[in-house]
């Protein structure tokens, strides 16, 4: 065993993230599927998808909240890993839509 001290982990998100279980549709390409929204900040999201989403791919995700305007926001897939029966997917958004944030306000 070494006596060094383990360095500290970094939070690489440039934005928190809100818990979630939102109903969101998303492509890579051009045929729309349905997805759970896990979590989300305007910065990216994680999504329960039902298959293995390619690492570095483009990804479009559409939201459509209640009382607040539909978003579709493109991302890149950072990770994506079996979980059970589903897949879990670490998108991150280069850009942050306005509507988006409208949708987190709405998240108890």
């Amino acid at each position: 065993m070494s006596d060094e001290p383990v360095p500290p982990r970094t939070n690489r998100r440039l934005t928190s993230r809100t818990a979630c279980r939102l109903t969101v549709r998303y492509r890579t390409g051009k045929e729309w599927r349905g997805a759970t929204a896990m979590d989300l900040s305007t910065r990216g999201c994680r999504l329960r998808v039902g298959e293995d989403l390619d690492r570095g791919g483009t990804v479009s995700v559409a939201f459509e909240g209640e009382g607040s305007p539909a978003v579709e926001v493109t991302g890149q897939v950072i990770w994506c890993r079996r979980e059970g029966l589903s897949y879990q997917a670490g998108i991150h958004f280069a850009a942050a839509p306005d509507g988006l944030e409208a949708i987190l306000t709405t998240i108890p």
